[in-house]
């Protein structure tokens, strides 16, 4: 299995790019070929879509992205790999998360291939896959702010005071200052 591919573009097409590693050119389906430049080097994650007589390729500069890509797949019946290329090239990935947390089905309508049936699956089916995902993302980031609390002297005990109650959207680097903040006028 090919997890991710580097090498320089070759050729660009109205869905694809020719990626030249190793030797061999891949066909690679890209959601925004337009983003590429014959020439230059790039390393993408790829997600391989394999059927009986056919082994495609589909790229993304971004690692969240092709899992996002993968859940689609996986998670909503009735959707392939060329259907879920298709919402990629129509949303990027915010958009896309956007879209699943307001429940804006319609969105999708305009996907080629997507009717309104597989539109509301879309947004039932991810609704909770998405909120899991940012819930972890979230969690990470409060640890990162944690180690970063520790390491400037803090102890176990009031870091976890300041950040229970803490919302945790925003960057490490705020949190970090907001934490510091709270800390400071707690003693």
């Amino acid at each position: 299995m090919i997890a991710m591919l580097e090498g320089k573009v070759r050729e660009i097409s109205e869905n694809s790019v020719i990626i030249f590693s190793g030797g061999v050119g891949f066909e690679v389906f890209v959601a925004r070929p337009e983003n590429f430049r014959i020439s230059q080097t790039y390393a993408l994650y790829i997600y391989e879509s394999i059927k009986e007589n056919e082994i495609s390729f589909y790229g993304f500069k971004d690692k969240s992205e092709k899992d996002l890509f993968s859940l689609v797949i996986k998670k909503v019946n009735g959707i392939g790999a060329k259907t879920a290329m298709g919402i990629f090239r129509a949303f990027s990935k915010d958009k896309f998360v956007s879209v699943i947390e307001s429940g804006d089905y319609k969105a999708f309508k305009s996907v080629p291939g997507i009717g309104e049936k597989t539109a509301k699956r879309i947004v039932m089916e991810l609704g909770g896959e998405i909120k899991e995902e940012k819930k972890k993302a979230e969690s990470e980031k409060l640890k990162i702010v944690r180690s970063a609390l520790l390491s400037l002297g803090y102890g176990q005990d009031e870091i976890t005071k300041v950040l229970k109650d803490m919302d945790d959207s925003g960057t490490v680097e705020d949190l970090v200052k907001k934490a510091i903040k709270e800390l400071s006028n707690g003693e």
